[in-house]
């Protein structure tokens, strides 16, 4: 008999939409990063993620944040982000800029995270156009 936050029906939904997403274990497990023997277990239900390691799946699997850590405590549906919806999310991580992604990936709230990543984002904008004066300007501060 199942419960509503049950590890096997919670790994059944990830394995499904990894299988959606055209992902092998491996390859997931090489993202979030992993070992593919972990990503085997818990689509088994036979392990719980960590709480740490949470959005890590999620941003790989374009799960809507938080879903997973509803999906165990209350039983709620796996929920994927639309493609259109991802790409409208501007505090979500670029994963190829590993910065924010070891941003992304710290214990810190969902909200927090966020905050980081526009930090960050705004310190990038502001260091080009700061770069763009001092090309034009000449003279300046160099950063090595």
């Amino acid at each position: 008999m199942t419960t509503p936050g049950d590890p096997r029906v919670v790994g059944q939904a990830l394995r499904a939409r990894r299988e959606e997403l055209d992902l092998t274990q491996a390859k997931l497990a090489a993202r979030i990063p992993a070992e593919s023997s972990t990503v085997s277990l818990t689509e088994r239900g036979k392990t719980v993620i960590q709480r740490g390691k949470r959005s890590a799946w999620e941003r790989e699997l374009r799960l809507k944040p938080g879903t997973i850590s509803r999906a165990y405590n209350t039983g709620s549906t796996i929920e994927a982000i639309e493609a259109d919806q991802a790409q409208a999310d501007p505090a979500m991580p670029d994963p190829n800029d590993r910065r924010e992604v070891a941003m992304w990936q710290m214990a810190l709230s969902e909200d927090d995270r966020r905050d980081m990543i526009r930090l960050y984002r705004l310190g990038l904008e502001h260091e080009r156009e700061q770069g763009g004066e001092r090309e034009q300007g000449g003279e300046g501060r160099r950063l090595a």
